[in-house]
């Protein structure tokens, strides 16, 4: 009889902090709608019509609506399940299995945006050397795979069932970090590895966007110069093709320029105008690819900052208090601002790539070229 009461008042007291919990649980609902069918187009465009794309910047992409999408049907309902068992969640190998996956994935996530950005920055400062092919992209995939595994382990050992004791001697069963662990030097010494080494991760981030700004600054500056001395490529019997630079355009009449110009041969001109055409199609290309890869990036960036300031004031925090209502109802959500991440990135490929808002479309309303 005593147990009976027993349980039905950690059941109250658990229900109590459901309540607490109101606003975290609705943002993570949201998040999971949205998520999931969002993180589904994606992979039903990137995996069927645009299959066709095969180099390493693609094959990023891929991987980063995988691991967002996986977030979105194993982490998410974790966290939503947390949320709803503050007092009553009694399956320790349940807690152990999930934490491992909820660091795995989250570490995966940062270091592919890190690996992204590097292969975009190798692009732009190197455009002569050979850049990374998808197949090379792939198989440094599955080694970060199996680097991010051996990271992740550790949460599996220092995660377990916590007992919180509650009023009346009742004791409540919640899923972090395990009791025999606490104030340990272990779980603090992780928990500042994996810390810093995400902030490294939006530093490096940073520091590449900067230096990819600045070779495009200095390139446009470059381009707008040589526009105001324009060049025309006059085909020449000796050397191919033979630039002639207007210096002043006012010394060379129109009737002048095209006297050259057909005094050569049509077929290399129409070459030379294809391979520039081409060039510019090349450059377009390129610049489209950054800027998805540039926002992909912004949006990560953003999106962790509040967690990040969560988990530093917690770590620099020595002072002891109780928060009110409506910071308690507020933590929970800032520290859970990185899933946020996950559903924002299909918004940014319907906004910047028109081919993949084309494919959208077909795959929404079912029409077949």
């Amino acid at each position: 009889m005593n147990v009976s009461k027993a349980r039905i008042t950690l059941e109250t007291l658990n229900t109590e902090e459901l309540l607490e919990r109101i606003p975290t649980i609705v943002y993570l609902s949201l998040v999971m709608v949205i998520g999931i069918p969002g993180n589904t187009l994606v992979m039903l465009i990137y995996f069927g019509s645009l299959w066709k794309l095969e180099r390493a910047h693609w094959t990023f992409i891929r991987t980063i609506t995988i691991v967002d999408f996986l977030i979105c049907i194993i982490l998410i309902p974790f966290e939503f399940y947390q949320q709803t068992h503050q007092l009553t969640f009694y399956a320790e190998s349940a807690c152990k299995s999930f934490k491992v996956i909820s660091v795995h994935l989250f570490v995966m996530a940062s270091l592919l945006q890190v690996m992204m950005s590097a292969n975009r920055l190798h692009r732009i400062w190197w455009p002569l050397k050979v850049p990374l092919s998808s197949r090379q992209a792939f198989v440094s995939v599955i080694v970060l795979g199996i680097v991010v595994t051996a990271v992740s382990w550790p949460e599996g050992i220092l995660s377990g069932i916590n007992l919180k004791h509650q009023k009346n001697n009742i004791t409540g069963y919640d899923c972090g970090l395990a009791d025999r662990y606490k104030r340990k030097i272990h779980s603090f010494t992780y928990s500042v590895v994996i810390l810093v080494g995400f902030i490294v991760c939006v530093s490096t981030l940073i520091t590449m966007y900067t230096i990819i700004w600045n070779i495009l600054r200095k390139r446009g500056n470059f381009r707008s110069t040589n526009s105001a001395h324009p060049q025309i490529d006059i085909p020449n019997e000796s050397s191919g093709v033979r630039t002639v630079k207007l210096e002043h355009e006012s010394s060379f009449s129109n009737k002048f320029v095209s006297q050259k110009i057909k005094d050569n041969s049509s077929g290399s001109s129409t070459k030379s105008i294809q391979r520039k055409r081409n060039a510019s199609q090349r450059n377009r290309k390129s610049r489209k690819v950054t800027k998805t890869a540039f926002f992909i990036s912004i949006a990560f960036i953003f999106s962790n900052l509040p967690y990040i300031t969560v988990k530093m004031f917690s770590a620099l925090s020595t002072s002891q208090y109780k928060p009110d209502s409506v910071i308690q109802g507020i933590i929970p959500i800032l520290s859970r601002s990185f899933l946020l991440n996950n559903i924002v990135n299909p918004f940014v490929y319907v906004c910047l790539d028109q081919t993949f808002l084309t494919h959208c479309k077909r795959v929404l309303f079912c029409r077949v070229r």
